[in-house]
């Protein structure tokens, strides 16, 4: 159970009546309608889609909230760099600054020598990065799938295995962002937060995929806890005996909760905010005093979260009782990146 702050509810307008989210869902689909013709449209008069001169491996999902598409990039970059190749990453920057958002500055820390950059336009983005750095040799776009006027050598969409189409309707009725028919352009799918499935719900969501999409593989991945850090990055190998505060600012918290519960870690009630919510001081404050009411052994926060509260003056409550879990996404890098090669261009691509 979690306490939510500053935090809607699973859907975005919870408090209308159904008849009024079902009517504002046929409009969403009717936008969404359109935008499916423009994009013919363009794809017709020969505009889109356009082309960057290294493959690109998108990885986006089918609904609003966390499916752990930061986790994938990561696991996937990585695994491209032992292969020998430079991996670059482009993305939108949603409610981020000049000096880019949450998501940029997590993949910066995990992935301090990957190339990113942020921007709405990620064909100019591409072009930048690879004028830039032009030893990059593959392209990961992060969150995607909707974003189809660049090009892409692989299109991977991420379902959360527990809850793939969220709630079965979409935005604002449900989390879908399209109809679950728009998952026939993916050329991978990978069912993420496998663990928090048995193995006959496992079965099931499998088969139901590949009976609706015979023709796209289907793939697991698991969360895995790493371990607990302090606030600036140090790791832990022991840390205080007791129940622990969970705070988050991501798109679903319950993932969160479950890693720290799987992990063996005692927690009191979570304490909820918006996805990409900037902390202030006002919500330091807040931490501490429920901490302090609770007798909590300390807090415990996502990467996500530490990265924004990292450079803030911490109440005397929390100064060394901010603890950050660190996690890593298990997943079959060699089933997604078959057919790719470090330094192969665009055209050798198989």
């Amino acid at each position: 159970m979690s306490r939510r702050s500053n935090l809607s509810s699973e859907n975005p307008i919870p408090s209308l009546p159904s008849p009024i989210l079902a009517w504002l869902e046929k409009a969403w689909r009717v936008g969404a309608s359109l935008g499916e013709w423009r994009h013919q449209r363009q794809v017709l008069r020969g505009i889109w889609p356009l082309k960057l001169s290294v493959p690109v491996i998108s990885i986006g999902n089918l609904t609003v909230g966390g499916t752990g598409k930061t986790p994938t990039t990561v696991s996937l970059a990585r695994a491209w760099q032992k292969r020998g190749g430079h991996p670059g990453i482009l993305s939108r920057g949603y409610k981020g600054g000049a000096d880019g958002n949450d998501e940029y500055h997590m993949l910066k820390e995990q992935l301090p020598d990957v190339p990113h950059l942020q921007n709405p336009q990620r064909h100019k983005a591409g072009e930048q990065l690879l004028k830039a750095y032009p030893e990059v040799d593959l392209l990961f776009l992060d969150d995607g799938f909707q974003h189809r006027r660049l090009y892409r050598d692989l299109d991977v969409v991420l379902c959360d295995a527990k809850d793939p189409f969220g709630g079965g309707y979409c935005l604002p009725r449900g989390r879908l962002r399209e109809p679950v028919t728009a998952l026939a352009r993916a050329q991978h799918i990978l069912l993420t937060r496998s663990e928090r499935c048995t193995e006959i719900e496992l079965k099931n969501v499998r088969g139901f995929f590949r009976q609706m999409f015979p023709t796209i593989p289907v793939s697991l991945a698991r969360t895995e806890v790493v371990g607990l850090q302090k606030l600036s990055g140090e790791k832990l190998d022991q840390y205080p005996e007791g129940q622990f505060l969970p705070f988050s600012a991501i798109g679903d918290p319950s993932g969160f909760q479950h890693s720290l519960k799987s992990h063996g870690i005692q927690i009191h009630p979570s304490i909820c905010f918006r996805d990409h919510h900037s902390f202030r001081s006002t919500d330091l404050a807040t931490l501490e005093r429920k901490s302090t009411e609770l007798g909590a052994a300390g807090l415990i926060c996502t990467l996500k979260d530490a990265v924004k509260i990292r450079e803030m003056t911490l109440p005397a409550g929390l100064q060394n009782r901010v603890y950050v879990l660190e996690i890593r996404q298990n997943i079959d890098s060699t089933e997604l990146l078959e057919g790719f090669r470090p330094g192969t261009p665009r055209g050798e691509v198989n």
